[in-house]
């Protein structure tokens, strides 16, 4: 299983690209059997009439000025025109838990009906290997609409004697965090088990934002869990200009922009030590994926999933996205769903190794 796992993840960076080429024509054939048994003309109706002068909720677990609702945000100023019936679409704030509780909502208690859809964390995939008792859900059952980029977490520090890699081994490195199960607590807790760097974790930050201006203010170093896409939209300036630096990138590639980054994913050395990277980090491949609750009817799943794809090749959202520097790589949902499912095909021995470093197992 570790080299079919390994195998699986190692073809990722390279199959990814003709993933994003094919993405609309996938959710077009994806569409076509829930709505087989009536006439397209007939279906556009029902859609319509179901969605006109209706209010859509898209959910993200965080609050305003996250980088998972700037995402949303900007896709909701454009998706509602390929919905039939054009509906009026408003991201609904449910922070908590690392966007968990958003999670949650979406997976057991949301409306089935079409009118709502969300974005979570992708992390939030692997929580119930992890931490089953805090998640009410199975991933596999999640109806993917499509994800709108792929991901690279990285680390980013303010103080002045943090600015290579080699730099955080030597002396303990105080990190800000926005809660035990957030992106900003598991990169740092495994990325120090793999690397060897002493980080202690300081949590209850309501958000990344708020850690900067501690670290700015010397509370902190800094945090992990910073993305690329945040890094170029959010932290872009402080970045090119050096206040603030990037000593490693965890990913199963780097990326392109940044080949002078120590990738910690290199840097491991044993078969152990990358399965536990892939469990961790391979979540970040299908980095802003869009689901809808399990058990939406068909018929309005193929209407979002097509209006994604429509979006997502849409010059007017992509000239916005590139306006801030934000980078949209689209993967579609059947390529979601296999890698969700791959990721939690991982061994036993490498979950349980995943609850110790991550402080599950004694809870």
């Amino acid at each position: 299983m570790a080299s079919k796992t390994r195998e699986f993840f190692t073809r990722i960076p390279k199959a990814r690209i003709a993933k994003v080429r094919i993405v609309g024509a996938a959710c077009a054939l994806t569409i076509v059997a829930p709505l087989a048994w009536q006439p397209p003309a007939i279906a556009q109706d029902s859609a319509a009439n179901f969605y006109k002068n209706r209010t859509v909720q898209a959910v993200v677990g965080y609050s305003p000025g996250s980088t998972f609702e700037l995402y949303l945000r900007i896709l909701t100023r454009h998706i509602g025109k390929h919905i039939p019936g054009n509906p009026n679409i408003v991201v609904q704030h449910m922070p908590g838990a690392g966007s968990l509780k958003a999670t949650n909502y979406l997976a057991a208690i949301a409306p089935k009906d079409g009118s709502v859809f969300g974005m979570p964390n992708p992390v939030n995939t692997i929580e119930p290997l992890i931490d089953p008792k805090n998640s009410r859900f199975d991933p596999r059952s999640f109806v993917w609409l499509g994800s709108l980029n792929t991901e690279i977490s990285t680390c980013a520090f303010w103080s002045k004697d943090l600015r290579r890699f080699d730099d955080l081994k030597k002396r303990e490195v105080v990190v800000g965090s926005t809660g035990p199960a957030a992106g900003s607590t598991i990169d740092a807790r495994v990325l120090g088990t793999l690397a060897g760097i002493k980080f202690k974790v300081v949590t209850g930050y309501g958000s990344l934002g708020d850690i900067r201006l501690a670290s700015e203010r010397g509370e902190v170093d800094g945090f992990c869990g910073l993305l690329v896409s945040a890094l170029k939209t959010d932290y872009w300036e402080q970045y090119k200009s050096g206040r603030m630096t990037v000593p490693v990138q965890m990913a199963l590639t780097k990326h392109a922009e940044f080949p002078d980054i120590p990738n910690a994913y290199d840097l491991v050395s044993s078969e152990a030590d990358r399965q536990l990277f892939r469990l961790i980090f391979g979540p970040w491949s299908y980095g802003r994926p869009l689901f809808a609750p399990p058990g939406t009817a068909p018929e309005r799943v193929a209407v979002l999933r097509a209006a994604v794809a429509a979006t997502v090749k849409d010059p007017v959202y992509l000239a916005e996205a590139k306006k801030i520097n934000m980078e949209i790589q689209p993967t579609g949902p059947d390529t979601i769903a296999k890698l969700v499912d791959e990721i939690l095909r991982a061994p036993a021995s490498v979950v349980e190794r995943a609850q110790q470093v991550l402080g599950v197992a004694n809870r």
